[in-house]
């Protein structure tokens, strides 16, 4: 956390929103800051108070379950090129198996990734987005 950043520890972010995408403050003066989900930010520059619990939990909360959503492709595909590996040292066949995830990391960057990508940002871009007052102007 930066200077001027204060967080309420009394009252903790609900699960479904703990550890989301850092929340971009704009200051008027032109100072920002990227701050969690609860956070509360006092302006160095010129005394401004912004709180992200303006941000209404259920908005947020969808906001993270895409962002998880869209998370699991790529740890899966992963995850079956890590097992690709190890079966072939177990079968001992190792080449093949590092073959196998080479061509498969190919085939996923060059056609599949740019497809995961766009229906991610296309999905980011119907969610919401906020605008947050000041506690003291």
């Amino acid at each position: 956390m930066g200077a001027g950043a204060v967080t309420t520890m009394a009252q903790r972010p609900p699960r479904a929103v703990r550890r989301g995408p850092k929340i971009t403050v704009s200051c008027p003066c032109g100072e920002h800051r990227y701050l969690a989900y609860g956070e509360r930010w006092a302006c160095e520059n010129c005394g401004r108070r912004w709180d992200t619990n303006q941000i209404p939990v259920e908005q947020y909360a969808a906001l993270r379950a895409t962002q998880l959503r869209y998370r699991r492709v790529p740890l899966a595909i992963s995850l079956l090129a890590l097992a690709c590996i190890v079966a072939g040292v177990v079968v001992g066949k190792a080449l093949g198996g590092v073959i196998i995830v080479a061509i498969a990391a190919t085939t996923w960057s060059m056609f599949f990734r740019p497809i995961h990508r766009r229906k991610y940002r296309s999905a980011l871009a119907d969610l919401p987005t906020w605008s947050l007052k000041p506690d003291r102007d």
